[in-house]
């Protein structure tokens, strides 16, 4: 439960008094709570009931919309949902009812990308529109020709799939079935497409439901008292905090490792300037936006950009438009960062957002140093995995996301990075389907599931590791892989002296023994007796590794996460392998000795773009690499 003491609403003029402001504060959690329940235990596909890629909220009804409560929400959605459903007030105005469910997923009215679909309802009390409840999932199909709901190759809106405008599914709480039929009609896997949809629908009820309750216990004077101070409470704790970082203009850049069509390492510019308590952040000068999907949805844009700064933040503050009061951003029209119709968008949340993420990170190393971290795994070899299930008579399309080989965190000052964070958008915040499951539910074997040793950047604090993820197909013939990643090229970046993760790397093991290696965005197609290896990249490290506690080097030697020659050559700690003992004089000889030498002195490396070396290395003679090939129609599955 958060408390909201009276020390943080000293000299306010109170609207609400911090007891009953607490209660209702937990009591939103709760509602919160129970919608993402609802969602996750009632959905058909995995990506919805075992990665968890969605996201519940409640808004007031302002334009643009407060948020009240977004819980334990995506970063990547929940920061965006209050364009969409500005988006949906502007497109319906007076024509709002209670009862009407509205949903949309086209990057052009407010949404983050076309997989991401957003439903919402208004929530009306005694005649009154006053609050929203909203959810984001992402689905497992979009209409799109290619068998994917991440079709990263699509160079615009229509090839990407089926376009939803804001549009009632329930029209004043009566369904109406043209719509609905119209939906499912464009999507594969109509049966799970429909199960997905209807959970979605449920979540936003039972909000509904459950604010009602809250109304009906507290009276509306007292819910739109605590609407309005919770925006001013997480105002003023954001002001004091930004007030901490040093004043300034700080610029950066990141890059994007390919767009799905043959374009490369194009550059996010970012120039951040803090004055008192506000940060702008200004993307003019990134690269011309990119004929594949890795544009930014303006909503993506914004929410990339001011998440790393939230994340800033004491935890207990509560994320809404009183923070944005701070955070500003602006992208010049036409660029990767702010696309411009009919542009495609299709990997948005991804690709470029960590990089727009990774962009501010750099900057705010400059500006807070102790609140920096190292850079984040993107999505690395993840996949989209379709194909027919053939393990009975009767055989089955099906479609899975898989998030196993996620990538490891960045290392912040005190801690190391995490491992399984996936991505900057996404925090941490996604979980992947356990193997048994995986195994029982897809015609698909999984080989090795595993920590891959000194896959992570080397540190005072090192970044978390990646993974070593391989899969093969079984009882289907063969599956098409459409994976949507990145940082291959361009490998999470250390800090502070710290080290870069390697990249990682991603390929095919062919029936004569050779390797494919692909791209990060790619497609690719596995026959039964060949398999696929992701390899994902670990964070970035924090500080001079000579730093780091011997004994924690050793502790992760132990636990096969850093070798014992790179705990010698990066870290400076001798250990025996065959006793994991640390040879004390050796270590203290050899850090004396590598402490003269040049060492690390840029703040950020690597500081320049294409930098990922680890997946060339692994390449072996007669290895193939494909960059970027594109899926042919075909590779849909036909009954």
């Amino acid at each position: 439960m958060t408390v909201i003491g009276d020390e943080d609403r000293i000299g306010v003029e109170q609207t609400i008094d911090p007891t009953t402001f607490s209660v209702v504060f937990n009591a939103l959690n709760s509602v919160v709570e129970e919608m993402s329940l609802t969602f996750e235990h009632s959905a058909w596909s995995s990506i919805l009931s075992q990665c968890r890629d969605f996201s519940c909220a409640i808004y007031d009804a302002s334009v643009p919309p407060n948020a009240l409560c977004v819980f334990d929400g995506l970063p990547i959605h929940v920061n965006a949902q209050p364009v969409a459903i500005a988006e949906i007030a502007k497109f319906f105005g007076d024509d709002i009812n209670d009862g009407d469910v509205i949903m949309v997923n086209c990057t052009y009215f407010g949404t983050t990308h076309i997989g991401d679909l957003v439903i919402a309802t208004p929530i009306f009390y005694e005649g009154k529109h006053l609050f929203w409840a909203a959810a984001t999932g992402h689905q497992m199909d979009v209409g799109s020709p290619y068998n994917t709901s991440v079709p990263v190759q699509a160079t615009d809106v229509w090839k990407e799939g089926f376009q939803i405008s804001p549009l009632k599914l329930e029209d004043a709480g009566r369904l109406r079935k043209d719509v609905l039929e119209l939906y499912l009609q464009n999507m594969r896997y109509r049966d799970f497409i429909y199960g997905d949809l209807m959970s979605q629908v449920g979540s936003v009820k039972t909000g509904k439901r459950r604010v009602i309750e809250l109304l009906d216990k507290w009276g509306t004077d007292t819910l739109r008292a605590f609407s309005d101070e919770v925006i001013d409470y997480a105002d003023r704790r954001t002001a004091a905090q930004i007030a901490t970082f040093a004043d300034g203009t700080y610029t950066s850049e990141a890059w994007v490792d390919s767009d799905g069509t043959g374009q490369t390492n194009m550059t996010v510019r970012c120039k951040m300037t803090i004055s008192g308590s506000q940060i702008h952040i200004d993307f003019d000068g990134s690269d011309p936006q990119a004929r594949g999907g890795v544009n930014a949805s303006w909503a993506t844009c914004q929410n990339a950009a001011s998440t790393p700064v939230l994340a800033c933040l004491d935890p207990d503050v509560p994320h809404n438009q009183g923070c944005l009061r701070h955070i500003t951003v602006s992208a010049p029209k036409g660029t990767i960062t702010n696309v411009e119709w009919p542009g495609a968008t299709a990997d948005a949340t991804i690709v470029p957002a960590d990089s727009i993420s990774d962009a501010v990170w750099k900057c705010l190393a400059q500006a807070a140093p102790d609140k920096a971290v190292a850079g984040y795994g993107h999505i690395a070899p993840n996949a989209v995995t379709a194909g027919l299930d053939r393990r009975s008579d009767a055989a089955t399309p099906f479609g899975v996301i898989l998030f196993n080989g996620s990538s490891g965190g960045g290392a912040c000052l005190e801690h190391d990075g995490w491992p399984l964070m996936y991505c900057p958008a996404a925090i941490g915040g996604l979980k992947f389907v356990p193997v048994e499951v995986l195994e029982m539910t897809y015609p698909l074997v999984v080989h090795t599931q595993e920590v891959r040793i000194d896959s992570m950047g080397a540190g005072r604090t090192r970044g978390g590791p990646g993974l070593t993820f391989t899969v093969e197909p079984r009882g289907t013939g063969q599956v098409d892989n459409y994976p949507y990643g990145d940082g291959m090229f361009n490998p999470p970046f250390g800090v502070f002296g710290g080290l870069p993760g390697d990249g990682g790397a991603l390929y095919r093991n062919n029936k004569d023994g050779t390797r494919t290696f692909f791209s990060m965005i790619s497609y690719f197609r596995v026959r039964e007796g060949e398999s696929w290896v992701g390899e994902s990249t670990g964070g970035g490290g924090y500080g001079d590794p000579l730093e780091r506690d011997p004994e924690r080097v050793r502790a992760d030697v132990r636990n096969g996460f850093v070798s014992t020659e790179s705990a010698e050559r990066d870290y400076g700690v001798v250990i025996d392998g065959a006793t994991n003992e640390i040879d004390a004089a050796a270590t203290t000889a050899l850090r004396a000795k590598k402490a003269s030498g040049p060492g690390v002195t840029a703040l950020v490396v690597p500081d320049h773009v294409d930098a990922g070396t680890y997946y060339r290395d692994l390449m072996r003679d007669g290895d193939g690499f494909e960059l970027d090939p594109h899926p042919p129609l075909d590779a849909d599955f036909t009954l």
